[in-house]
């Protein structure tokens, strides 16, 4: 792969790449949205869907569940049939997903179109680092890698500030009254389906991954996509690209026809090389570290809304603020006294009047979004002088220092900074983990290796919405002293990670 590492350097980084991260962009926010709209339209919908606490825990989940059950395999299916094909499927499935979903009536209704969200999810998620790093010159690799990671970031303030914008509106439009009508939260929907839409569009026009056909033994089509990238990119003439093969011969090898069931048969072949020593141990490494990391990331985030909902009725009911944790606890003996009373007083219910976020939740999800984007374009810069593992462990302390110090704290403002911090850190962490392991892999096992560490991944998403209200109703600290502690434990880890641009650097990525 060296010869293809230098011909993506004579492309050099232009107009392609930016179409290319345009692409990335839109579908990072499209895959984003599927598992955040949930978290902020659970108060809004609550009466329409006839949602309890239970089903809101259910929604939120779901998406998750549906990325487990299709991320193994459709990591195989994108090693083999290449990443282009399922970055298109998988976007149009989100982009016609959300739309049902937004026209959803019922609550069932709703968690089966976002199971089905998180299967579409699963065939594009796969393929979006793998298509951007294949592309990418190995100078500015780790770079762009960051860069995609502050896309996350950025999806998070835009899922809010949309949700301010929309959520709040009286709609309410009756179509076919009682079978068909639409709120606020429909339209929210709908307006977040823009993102996966565009991505489709987008990736339709960009080629195939040159490395993935350069694997496959099609010399001649990743011939002609990098002249395609050169001339984009420098305006020069395609036929002035000064690589002519990719082999010593000097003449182009012909591409062989091969059927799909040789196709399948071949991919089956390498994928035994996957467990084989030593890419299990490094399979196994980063599978523990995404797997403890979202455990903590995703609860956080996820049930960071609630928490600063808590947060702001409590300085509205009392005047003041309190500790964070008095403002907690106070919530958790309320929840308990409400639930006791119901179940003494089992009497009709009476009308459903949703409760509301106010603006400062929205204000917290913004801030959550902007420390999370400022820590990675902190990482973009950093990350060239002092390294990948050393600046993960950094932040992995820092991470676990923010989480600890939640206790000490009264100001709501310094709550929320606390939080986003917390957030912003993990996610960083785990962004420069995954540009080390889209890396390590080799490019017919990537997709594979990246879809197994997602879905271990995702266990660790569903555990820790699980997880997370059990420990929050032991004790106020439980979840953010769990959460210090997994951080410290992952900065330990870091030690044992392949030092990807050293083992690399002669030969370039696989």
């Amino acid at each position: 792969m060296k010869v293809l590492e230098d011909a993506l350097t004579l492309c050099k980084f232009g107009k392609f790449h930016l179409l290319l991260l345009a692409a990335t962009l839109c579908s990072i926010f499209a895959a984003m949205l599927v598992t955040t709209t949930s978290s902020y339209i659970l108060p809004v919908a609550e009466c329409d869907l006839k949602m309890t606490i239970m089903f809101k825990g259910l929604l939120n989940a779901i998406p998750f569940l549906g990325q487990i059950g299709a991320s193994l395999f459709t990591g195989f299916l994108v090693d083999t049939f290449g990443r282009k094909i399922f970055l298109i499927g998988g976007n149009v499935g989100i982009f016609i997903g959300t739309l049902i979903e937004g026209s959803s009536q019922t609550y069932w209704m709703m968690l089966f179109i976002k199971l089905i969200e998180g299967i579409s999810l699963s065939l594009s998620f796969s393929a979006i680092s793998s298509m951007l790093s294949e592309f990418t010159p190995f100078h500015v690799r780790d770079r762009v890698l960051l860069a995609y990671s502050g896309f996350a970031s950025t999806s998070l303030i835009i899922a809010a500030l949309l949700a301010w914008v929309s959520l709040p509106l009286p709609i309410h439009v009756v179509v076919w009254e009682g079978y068909f009508e639409l709120h606020a939260w429909n339209i929210y929907l709908y307006i977040c389906s823009i993102w996966s839409l565009l991505a489709f569009i987008l990736y339709y026009y960009l080629p195939e991954s040159p490395k993935f056909l350069l694997s496959h033994g099609q010399e001649k089509e990743a011939l002609e996509v990098l002249k395609t990238i050169y001339s984009m990119n420098t305006g020069n003439d395609r036929d002035s690209f000064p690589i002519l093969s990719f082999n010593t011969s000097g003449t182009i090898k012909p591409t062989d026809v091969i059927s799909l069931k040789k196709q399948l048969v071949n991919a089956l072949i390498e994928v035994k090389e996957l467990f084989r020593r030593p890419l299990i141990y490094k399979l196994l490494l980063f599978s523990f570290i995404t797997f403890a990391g979202l455990i903590v990331f995703t609860s956080l985030r996820l049930w960071y809304p609630q928490i600063s909902t808590i947060i702001e009725n409590y300085s509205k009911s009392n005047g003041e603020s309190a500790p964070f944790c008095v403002m907690i606890t106070d919530y958790m003996e309320g929840l308990k006294e409400v639930q006791s009373r119901a179940m003494r007083n089992m009497t009709e219910p009476g009308i459903c009047i949703p409760k509301l976020s106010g603006s400062e939740t929205y204000m917290n999800g913004i801030i959550l979004g902007c420390i999370s984007l400022v820590f990675v374009v902190i990482s973009a810069c950093l990350v060239n002088s002092v390294g990948q593992k050393t600046l993960m462990f950094i932040i992995l302390i820092l991470c676990s220092i923010c989480s600890g110090s939640l206790y000490w704290t009264k100001q709501s403002i310094v709550i929320a900074v606390l939080m986003s911090a917390t957030c912003g850190l993990l996610q960083t962490a785990l962004s420069l983990q995954q540009n080390l392991f889209v890396r390590v892999f080799p490019t017919t096992l990537r997709a594979l290796a990246v879809s197994i560490i997602i879905m271990v991944g995702r266990i660790g998403s569903l555990s820790g919405n699980i997880i997370f209200p059990i420990l929050l109703s032991m004790g106020c600290m439980a979840p953010f002293i769990a959460t210090s502690l997994v951080a410290l434990g992952l900065a330990g880890l870091v030690y044992f990670l392949p030092n990807v641009n050293e083992e690399n650097k002669a030969t370039g990525d696989q």
